[in-house]
């Protein structure tokens, strides 16, 4: 070895000290580095499954997102729907509550004026009565006295046809003066029922009309006179 210029004991020294170099580096260094890469490689590894959690959850947010504007939509339809359908029904009760209002205005403007109209007829019966009583002072030549005069005036406006007598049952019976209520309860006794309904009628110009059901006796002065007329002609 002297004759290659290697000296053993040199080289033993150095061999000694390159492993006791070596094991202090892996002491100090390659442990730690070791320790070092594994912690990292595991923080990389944590991370990706943090990140893969985290794309999980954000794929299930966007779903629930979905979900939730799916079902407000839907509760937003049902909500509209309802809400058109009770304003269309309350459209609807409005229309016939105004129909009936309107149906009722007009029935008591109709019965105002009925009311009326006895009214003023009522207040026109003696008017009525003094100008037919003249009359008939002028066709019979002569003053009638006033038990006289009232029997015709009854007679005229309030005689019952003989053949209504006793018809009983629902009646409607018309005349062209408003009738008292004492007249009324005659004409309940003598027709013999209390179901009846008194009309007024000037167009008839005296006498009496009775209907019953789809029956009518007619007494009236108009009808009178156009019988009269007809058997002229």
């Amino acid at each position: 070895m002297d004759k290659l210029g290697i000296n053993l004991g040199y080289l033993f020294l150095q061999v000694v000290n390159f492993i006791v170099l070596v094991l202090i580096l892996r002491a100090i260094l390659y442990k730690p580095m070791l320790k070092m890469l594994q912690e990292r490689k595991e923080r990389i590894a944590d991370g990706l499954n943090n990140a893969l959690k985290a794309e999980e959850a954000l794929a299930r947010a966007e779903t629930d997102k979905q979900k939730v504007l799916d079902e407000a939509r839907s509760e937003a339809q049902r909500i509209l729907g309802e809400t058109r359908a009770r304003a269309d029904e309350l459209a609807a009760q409005i229309k016939t509550e105004t129909r009936a209002d309107a149906q009722r205005v007009l029935e008591e403007a109709r019965q105002d004026a009925g009311d009326e109209r006895s009214r003023v007829m009522a207040d026109m019966r003696g008017e009525i009565v003094s100008l037919s009583l003249a009359a008939a002072s002028q066709l019979l030549g002569t003053n009638l006295d006033g038990d006289r005069q009232h029997q015709i005036v009854e007679d005229f406006f309030t005689r019952i046809p003989p053949e209504a007598k006793g018809l009983g049952g629902e009646l409607i019976v018309v005349t062209a003066v408003p009738l008292t209520a004492d007249e009324q309860e005659r004409f309940k006794k003598e027709l013999g029922t209390d179901a009846i309904a008194f009309n007024i009628d000037p167009g008839i110009l005296g006498g009496v009309i009775i209907r019953a059901g789809g029956r009518q006796i007619d007494g009236s002065f108009a009808h009178q006179l156009a019988s009269l007329r007809s058997s002229l002609s």
